[in-house]
């Protein structure tokens, strides 16, 4: 069951239409194109974002951004309805839609 059209649209493109995107360079196969370009990304260039205060190492910006937040910075986002605390605020968001749905 979900809460957001966008996850129901990918689940019937991927678990019933069969849709894939192939990787050119190896036989990976996507659910999503997003998914198909991070796996080019981290599997197939070099580009790498060192951590500088630990050994983490991503292939994108914005995953080191939020490791260092959360591992470094101990950036939490609180609930304001329940004990709740997510990482990111997206994490947050989709909390609050699912366990506190205005009535």
């Amino acid at each position: 069951l979900s809460s957001e059209a966008g996850a129901l649209k990918h689940h019937k493109e991927n678990k019933h239409r069969g849709i894939r995107y192939p990787c050119d360079e190896c036989d990976f196969f996507a659910t999503q194109a997003s998914s198909l370009r991070r796996h080019k990304k981290r599997k197939h260039e070099d580009e790498c974002y060192p951590c500088d205060e630990c050994d983490y190492l991503s292939s994108e910006a914005g995953a080191l951004k939020h490791h260092k937040e959360n591992k470094h910075r101990g950036i939490r986002y609180p609930c304001d309805e329940c004990d709740f605390f997510a990482t990111q605020l997206s994490s947050l968001t989709r909390h609050k839609k699912r366990k506190h749905v205005s009535k």
